[in-house]
């Protein structure tokens, strides 16, 4: 991928994805595995604070148009297929915003599994 003047980044057929460095996510680039209990490095209080509802940005996620059963896994060790499209999304940090800000507690949201949410609200708390 080669990165623009605009801080995005060209993908391979010529898309843009959002430079990760100006994320909330502490580990710029994709995951180096996709082990969907890792410990994340997320600041929580640097997530937006006024978040509009999905059908806003849903257009500009990674997701969109996909199968939804995908990002609602019965268990966490399934959850890897949906953290991968979360891992190059846009609108990633929207997306969690919306999950945290909202009590969202089913699905992956915003690159995390449910319980990894659970886990960031309590440290916040």
């Amino acid at each position: 991928m080669e990165q623009s003047s605009a801080g995005f980044f060209e993908d391979e057929r010529g898309g843009k994805v959002a430079n990760p460095a100006n994320s909330p996510w502490s580990s710029v680039g994709l995951p180096s595995t996709m082990d969907p209990v890792r410990d994340l490095e997320i600041d929580v209080r640097s997530l937006p604070e006024q978040v509009s509802p999905p059908d806003h940005w849903q257009e500009l996620s990674a997701c969109y148009g996909l199968d939804p059963e995908v990002f609602f896994p019965t268990t966490e060790e399934e959850a890897g297929l949906a953290l991968s499209y979360c891992s190059v999304c846009q609108v990633r940090d929207v997306c969690l915003a919306w999950a945290v800000r909202n009590g969202e507690r089913y699905g992956v949201w915003g690159g995390t599994t449910e319980q990894q949410r659970r886990r960031l609200i309590r440290q916040v708390a």
